[in-house]
This record gives C-alpha cells, sequence and structure tokens, in this order.
C-alpha cells in the first residue's frame, strides 16, 4: 500500500475522528494526497530535535525515521470505536507484533550498514535512493 501520512499529537480511533483526518487531509493536499496512516510520536521527536538543532547540539539531515503501523485508527467491523479501544491494549494491537519485526528487520540492516561502514559515514550521509 502506498499512501500519506497524517502526523499530529492526539491519538484518534474510529469513524468520525478518521473522517476528519480524511477530510483534512484532502483540504491541504487540495486532493492529491491518499491518506493511509497516521504518527503520533515523530512529531515530538522531530520537534526536540529542531530545538537541539537550532542549539547546535544535533544535525537535523542526519535524521531517519522509520516508521511502522502498529495500530489502527478504525475498529474492526462490527465493533463500535470503544468496544475496540477496551479490548485493546499495546500488546493485544494486531499491528503491533508485526511492526515490531518490521522496524527490527529493516532498522538493523540500515544500523549494521552504519556501524560496518563507519568510516565512510562519519561525515557523510548515506545515499538513499528515492
Amino acid at each position: 500500500m502506498r499512501g500519506d501520512e497524517v502526523s499530529g499529537s492526539t491519538f484518534w480511533h474510529g469513524a468520525l475522528l478518521n473522517r476528519r483526518a480524511i477530510d483534512w487531509f484532502a483540504y491541504w493536499t487540495g486532493g492529491r494526497g491518499r491518506f493511509v496512516m497516521t504518527a503520533m510520536e515523530e512529531t515530538g521527536t522531530l520537534q526536540a530535535l529542531s530545538f537541539l538543532a537550532s542549539a547546535r547540539r544535533v544535525d537535523l539531515s542526519r535524521i531517519l525515521v522509520l516508521r511502522t503501523g502498529s495500530n489502527y485508527t478504525m475498529p474492526p467491523s462490527g465493533m463500535s470505536a470503544a468496544e475496540s479501544l477496551t479490548a485493546m491494549s499495546l500488546t493485544q494491537s494486531p499491528g503491533y507484533l508485526p511492526a515490531l519485526e518490521a522496524a527490527y528487520s529493516i532498522g538493523r540492516k540500515v544500523v549494521d550498514e552504519l556501524i560496518e561502514n563507519w568510516a565512510v559515514y562519519a561525515d557523510t550521509n548515506p545515499i538513499v535512493p528515492s
């Protein structure tokens, strides 16, 4: 699946808030974007790193965000948002373990490459194909 992400500092779940996100996304992209997932944590992390960059403690060009899908904004068919949230815990979310596995399998390759070739990457960013 290919699409776009809506980031924010508020978690939501359910059809009404999902519709709001879809409409908001369509408005800001002129209808060109395709909303497929959300992210909350990255916005706070990147904001903090931006402040550190302003203090010259972090180089923003050397930040890599690895995002995996771990929980859903919509409940399973036939279940209300409240029922879904009540039934869901961090480890019961159907996407949680696959997201951890995906993050590890990709993240490990990146970390291994950086460590193995640190002489190359110490002062140069890796080239990432687009």
